[in-house]
Order: structure tokens, then sequence, then C-alpha cells
């Protein structure tokens, strides 16, 4: 089952076997099977006993406190697993796992996930960065959960074709993050995306085309999200990433990684004919104290349309120190604590360096 190319190639780059032999995984891996679920099935039920590790092919999974009627703990995509905890002494399924979207997975039995761990190094190193991330306190876990549950109204939050949450689950998000901000005082940033000349791709390859760049510009975006980062399908070609604990630095420093993981990233229709090089614009914004998600969504969108104005294919920010209601374009030439009159987009990670206080490195000021 392992030797499809496919397959073999969504292992290849999971956070599971990443770096671990191509013989090794055909070898230890070969007889594990396919598992196919429908939107709204229940993959794993809490309580329940578990041997089996999922990792997903295609689709989007949620972990959630209960069955239905509740808002995602997370949300796992392509390349992503589920069930490893249960890997480390036999321990129960603590939360149920979902089918957002209907969904292909690689099930590998505890036993051969086993041999191959004792056979590399690197598989043993890959597992423990996994359960690493998954560990967090559990009452923290199920405070978050039941706070965000509160005043569900059962409307859908997923967006069916992405997998992506939702513009409305997303301003509910951000609102009770501002809301936060108040007692904590750590930075919170929201980045707003936008795929360049959208509608050209709709027109010369129809809605298959449109909706397999959209899919594809969402898996890239996903691969460079934090795991505490939220991102949901905003309006058409708009996406709106909401990053806690950010400070505009480092939201800019992760548009610019967004941005370039798109440029890269290769769109192949069902039919197997490549589509040209796809591009973003991207607009940036660090919540202030008396911000509302109306007045933080408004600034970044006018970074995004200034992005785009542009030309597209760039990050822009705002900022009140940079010059209240104007987006600011980030610069080449930069000082400890100036950005230079001329622009030029031509080294895009440069500018933001001149959002850090502090010593600049030297290749950046010559």
């Amino acid at each position: 089952m392992i030797r499809s190319p496919e397959i073999f190639k969504v292992l290849q780059t999971a956070p599971l076997f990443q770096g671990v032999q191509a013989r090794l995984l055909v070898e230890k891996l070969s007889e594990s099977r396919l598992r196919t679920l429908n939107a709204g099935e229940a993959l794993l039920v809490a309580g329940q006993a578990n041997n089996v590790v999922y990792v997903i092919l295609s689709g989007r999974l949620s972990i959630q406190s209960k069955e239905s009627g509740v808002e995602s703990i997370a949300l796992l995509g392509e390349g992503e697993c589920v069930g490893e905890e249960s890997l480390i002494g036999d321990v129960h399924i603590s939360a149920y796992v979902m089918a957002v979207t209907n969904c292909k997975l690689l099930a590998i039995e505890h036993a051969a996930l086993w041999e191959l761990i004792e056979s590399s190094h690197q598989a043993a190193h890959n597992m423990l960065r996994v359960l690493s991330m998954r560990i967090r306190p559990a009452a923290q876990i199920m405070t978050e959960s039941n706070e965000d549950h509160q005043g569900f109204s059962g409307s859908p939050i997923v967006d069916e074709m992405t997998g992506l949450y939702n513009r409305q689950w997303i301003e509910d998000k951000i609102s009770r993050y501002l809301q936060r901000h108040v007692f904590d005082k750590r930075p919170n940033c929201l980045m707003m995306v936008e795929i360049d000349r959208f509608k050209e791709v709709d027109d010369k390859y129809g809605q298959l085309g449109s909706e397999q760049v959209l899919r594809d510009t969402v898996r890239a975006m996903l691969s460079c999200l934090r795991p505490g980062d939220q991102a949901a399908h905003f309006l058409g070609e708009q996406f709106a990433v909401f990053m806690p604990h950010t400070d505009l630095a480092d939201g800019c420093i992760a548009a610019e990684r967004l941005r370039a993981a798109i440029n890269e990233s290769v769109i192949v229709l069902p039919s197997g004919d490549a589509l040209p090089p796809i591009s973003v614009s991207l607009g940036v914004s660090m919540a202030s104290a008396d911000d509302t998600p109306g007045s933080l969504f408004a600034r970044a969108h006018e970074a995004l349309q200034q992005a785009t104005a542009s030309g597209g294919n760039c990050v822009t920010w705002w900022s009140n120190a940079l010059g209240r209601g104007t987006a600011q374009v980030p610069e080449k030439q930069v000082s400890e604590n100036q950005v230079s009159g001329n622009r030029d987009t031509s080294l895009p990670i440069t500018p933001f360096m001149a959002l850090w206080s502090g010593t600049q490195p030297e290749e950046n000021l010559k």
C-alpha cells in the first residue's frame, strides 16, 4: 500500500517521518492499510482503546471534546497524525476525532510503528517531537475548550472546500483574544492574505482550477503556521490568520515565510496538468488595547490593499508608530530605528529588521 507514489510523497513530508530512510518506510509500513471517512464520521472516540496511528493523506480532521455541537480544539490536515498518544502506555483516547471533510487516511498498527522507531533514530526523534507538541495541561485544554464552546450557535463554522474555519469563527475567536489582551498585555497580530490575480485564474482554468488553487494555498499556509495560529477562509480569495502572542516584527516575518512558501508551491490539477506559479499579497497589523475585531480587521485590510496596489507578491504592515491610518511598505535600506524613503522590495526579509529594536546584522545595513 505504501508503494503508491502519492502516499509515499505525503509520508516523506509528514512530521512523523521526515528524514527517515525510504527503505525503512517501505519495509516497516508495507502492511499499513487505507481508511476513508466521510465528513461528519468519527475516527476515534474519547475513552476508547486504540492501537493505530492514522496519518492524514487528504482531508481535515477535528479534535474536539464532544462528538457534536462543540467547536474544535484543533484542526489537522495533510501529513499530520492522530492516535500517537496511545502508543505510550496504552493510554485511552482523550478526545473525539471527527472528519471535517471527506478524508483518506493511512492506518499504521502500533507494532509496525514501534519496529520503525527501533530501527531509526530519526523516527524516534520525530515521534518525540510530535508527542511534545501534543502535551498541554489537561486543565488548560478543557478551560479553553469550555470558553470556546459558550454561546456556540450550532451553525457551520468550517468552510467545506478548504477545510478552514470561516469568517464568523475567526471574528468570534479574535473577540475573545482581545478581551484577554486587556488583562495579559501580550501582543497579538492579524494577517490578511489575498491570492494575486485570482480572477484571471478563474477565467482561464474555470472552477476546477480556481478551487485547486484555493486548496493548495491553504495547504501551503497550514505548513507554515505554528500550532497556536488560527487560520480562516475569510472571503473569496482572501484568508485571515490570527497569531496570538506575536509582535509586529514576528508577524511580518511569518507573513514573508508564508509568501515565499506559496511562491514555491506547485499546483497540479486532478488531470495532472500543472498551473503557473501563484503569488499572494499580505497585510499585517498588531492589536492595540482598544481594538475591536472590526478595527483590527480594517487596519490589516488596509495594509493588504496597499500590498495589492503595489503590484502584489509582497508584505505590508500597518502601525501607529509609522503613521496612523496609512499602510506602510517595508523598505530595503534601514537603520536601527528608521526606514528610508526609497522603496525596494527586492529583499523582502531585510525590511522587517527595521521593526526590531537593537543592532541590525551587518548585511542588512549595507
